[in-house]
């Protein structure tokens, strides 16, 4: 015995015969987790564009669990059969989040024909996917800054009323959106790239958060034409108890209205190197009317004690602005603080204005629309700005992107 354990000749086919086993099982092995690893993500990609698919039907046709399950079985059923076609059973389950939009697609799937492990019950493999879609609705605020902290701000007892359109903002800060005290926020779909800094109670609908940040509608609306001439320099209007009608043109160095009643007659009004600045007890409509802000201090200030009424013009290169800045501006605080802005129709386009609304009084209540794109909107004290989307009672028109069927659906993985 102690010969034959020494002797080494011939031991090679027994050691092997010993091993072979080993190995085989070992090869056996690495083929059946390669094939659970490309069948799970077969499985993946599967689940993944019926999430995708299923969200955005269900954003055309409603929050249902019966489209979500139809259009989910119908994307898996295809992708599945596409990447393997085995006899494995599988099946597919929906879960719909209709206050959140959004739907989760699981697949699981059993008696794969695995090499090694067909003799043992075959391991079940379950993947999910969520989808969310956004977008899908009118939209009334958008607010531009993608990392300032408090994009969109309400303090004190400030309410922004939204009740059939989206809120949105694009700050990725933990506190892109940010509603506190008494405030107050009402609207179809509330939004931040970020996160949302609030206490219960001050949304209508829980916020959702990590949303895909939204292009800006507006990016490639074309600015009006600038003359180099001005036909105003440092005008101000003080004619106390008469009405004063003003024209389209450059007022230079800005205008500024005092204890007057002004109309502004339709057209496009370019305030240049200064503020449009409305005083106490002064009192502007316009009809037709949008205002283009270049240039160094180039604003508004509407002061507490005046009075507007505004209505944007229905053609030309302000159609459908009330508000537009210079995108080459630099960055700008434009203030509302009058307590009687009840019409204000049209949509409000600062990209690198600060809008500050602090007013105790209701804001565009009285509007068939209003739209606010702008870098940042903070609303202090007591104002309740209502954004109306009832498009079909004015002649005008909703920049695409804002409103109506013009309005687009983002659909995205969560996970």
């Amino acid at each position: 015995m102690s010969r034959f354990a020494c002797e080494v000749k011939g031991t090679f086919v027994v050691n092997f015969a010993l091993i072979a086993p080993v190995l085989l099982a070992l090869a056996a092995g690495a083929i059946d987790f390669t094939a659970y690893n490309q069948q799970k993500d077969a499985m993946q990609s599967a689940a993944d564009a019926a999430a995708v698919a299923a969200a955005r039907e269900a954003s055309l046709k409603g929050w249902t669990s019966t489209i979500a399950d139809s259009i989910a079985d119908a994307v898996v059923d295809s992708n599945y059969t596409a990447a393997n076609s085995s006899t494995a059973t599988h099946v597919v389950k929906t879960s719909t989040d209709e206050a959140n939009r959004r739907i989760t697609v699981t697949v699981e799937q059993d008696h794969y024909p695995y090499f090694a492990a067909s003799i043992f019950p075959s391991p079940q493999i379950s993947v999910s996917a969520t989808a969310t879609a956004s977008g899908d609705t009118n939209i009334c605020v958008i607010g531009l800054d993608e990392t300032r902290s408090r994009t969109l701000k309400l303090d004190d007892s400030a309410v922004l009323t939204a009740s059939k359109c989206a809120i949105y903002s694009n700050s990725v800060a933990h506190d892109g959106i940010y509603a506190v005290h008494n405030s107050r926020v009402t609207s179809d779909l509330t939004c931040s790239a970020g996160g949302v800094n609030s206490g219960s109670g001050n949304f209508s609908k829980e916020p959702v958060t990590n949303c895909p940040k939204i292009a800006d509608p507006l990016a490639s609306r074309p600015a009006p034409f600038v003359p180099s001439a001005c036909d105003h320099t440092n005008l101000s209007v003080q004619s106390k108890g008469a009405v004063v009608t003003l024209l389209p043109g450059v007022y230079c160095n800005g205008l500024t209205i005092k204890n007057t009643r002004v109309i502004f007659s339709p057209g496009v009004y370019i305030i240049k190197d200064g503020p449009l600045r409305l005083a106490a007890n002064a009192d502007a409509f316009g009809e037709g009317v949008g205002f283009y802000f270049t240039g160094d201090g180039a604003n508004f200030n509407l002061e507490s004690g005046s009075a507007l009424e505004l209505m944007a013009p229905e053609s030309g290169p302000l159609a459908g602005l009330m508000f537009f800045q210079d995108r080459s501006s630099k960055e700008a605080d434009f203030s509302l603080f009058s307590n009687n802005a009840s019409v204000m129709v049209g949509t409000i386009y600062l990209p690198n204005g600060n809008f500050i609304i602090d007013t105790v009084s209701p804001v565009a209540d009285k509007s068939a629309y209003t739209a606010i794109v702008a870098r940042s909107l903070t609303m202090w004290r007591q104002p309740n700005v209502v954004l109306n989307t009832d498009y079909g009672a004015t002649d005008v028109p909703v920049p695409a992107g804002l409103g109506g069927p013009s309005s687009s659906t983002t659909v995205r993985l969560l996970k």
